[in-house]
This record gives structure tokens, C-alpha cells and sequence, in this order.
């Protein structure tokens, strides 16, 4: 895995454990700040990753497109 991988991925779960106090019923402003900037994180990474994917999906396809590529038929001429 790569660091940014690895970054995102502790982010994602640093998201996840804010939602803890929500359902334990925890409300302040500076937390719903928090919460905020926490979606505003996950908004970011969603953003990341789909192009990630797409890069990966538009290569994968261009290799695929190269390789069945009709090849020259062998020359006739003797």
C-alpha cells in the first residue's frame, strides 16, 4: 500500500469514530464543527478515490484495446 493509501485510509477511519458521540448523544457546536469538517474530509476522499478508479479503469482499458489489436497477417511473398 502506498502512504497516501495508508493516509486515507486512517482518515476514513478517524470518520467513522466521530460518529461515536452522535449516537451516544453528545452535542456541542464544536463538535458538530468537527462533524463538519470531518464530511467535508469524506467529501475529499470519495473525490480522490472515484478518479483513482477511473484512471485505473481507462488504463486497464487501453491495455486491453492494444492487445486485441487485429495483428498484420504474415507476408505471402515467398
Amino acid at each position: 500500500m502506498k502512504q497516501t493509501e495508508i493516509i486515507e485510509s486512517a482518515l476514513i477511519v478517524v470518520a467513522l469514530l466521530s460518529l461515536w458521540p452522535v449516537i451516544l448523544g453528545h452535542r456541542s457546536l464544536l463538535y458538530s464543527l468537527w462533524l463538519l469538517s470531518m464530511l467535508g474530509v469524506m467529501a475529499w476522499l470519495a473525490v480522490r478515490r472515484l478518479r483513482r478508479i477511473r484512471a485505473a479503469a481507462d488504463e486497464a482499458r487501453r491495455i486491453r484495446d492494444e492487445t486485441e489489436k487485429p495483428q498484420r497477417p504474415p507476408s505471402l511473398d515467398g
